[in-house]
């Protein structure tokens, strides 16, 4: 019996590491958006990341970021590394991304699993915050259990934040479930993508920027 189950561990080990090897394959290369940015009404652009998101993993987000706004201040908060239960950690990041936008600067913010959640707290706590969207892409808005629910509480993480919303869910997500990747009276959408695919897929991060910047701002 012991043997059997180690067969069907290592089977799927061996799966899901094809389905991430083509998944980081699959999206490579720019993503030229034929978009006029000259009328947009935004200065800068802040990435939050999910969970213990490497660095190399938003290598493409960073490629599509600076291709298409050349002139736009980009800033990712991917300098600490962290697990939704660390609320020292999550903590961090939040004050971080309120600092940063104190400023009233208008801002666009694109956040993919997790970091949909920092977002939302950042904004909420940011008095002079001047968010001109925010994007979401896999985050777990309407999960809990698995101490989501703790971690969300620790924060004071809001349900929703008077700005513009963009959320995104993926119909192959195992990580995040569709149903429970959207923000309520947001522009929503679910796309053919696995939890991974916002941040690899080309074809999936045109449809994201396309649907978020392809309207006059």
């Amino acid at each position: 019996m012991f043997i059997k189950i180690s067969k069907k561990i290592v089977l799927i080990f061996f799966l899901l590491l094809i389905v991430s090897v083509l998944n980081h394959f699959s999206g490579m290369g720019v993503n030229h958006l034929d978009i006029d940015t000259s009328n947009m009404k935004f200065e800068r652009i802040l990435f939050v990341p999910g969970i213990n998101t490497p660095k190399f993993y938003l290598d493409r987000w960073v490629e599509d970021l600076d291709t298409n706004f050349p002139d736009k201040e980009i800033i990712f908060l991917d300098n600490v590394y962290y697990f939704y239960w660390q609320d020292d950690k999550t903590e961090e990041i939040v004050k971080e991304g309120v600092e940063i936008l104190s400023d009233g600067k208008p801002t666009i913010i694109i956040s993919h699993s997790y970091g949909g959640v920092l977002a939302k707290t950042m904004i909420s706590r940011t008095e002079k915050a001047n968010v001109v969207k925010l994007v979401t892409m896999a985050s777990p808005h309407q999960m809990n259990g698995l101490g989501l629910d703790d971690s969300k509480d620790f924060l004071r993480a809001p349900d929703d934040v008077d700005v513009p919303i963009y959320s995104f869910g993926g119909y192959i997500d195992p990580v995040v479930l569709y149903p429970f990747s959207n923000v309520v009276d947001s522009n929503h959408q679910d796309l053919w993508s696995g939890h991974g695919g916002f941040l690899f897929s080309k074809d999936v991060r045109k449809q994201v920027l396309e649907s978020v910047f392809g309207v006059g701002i």
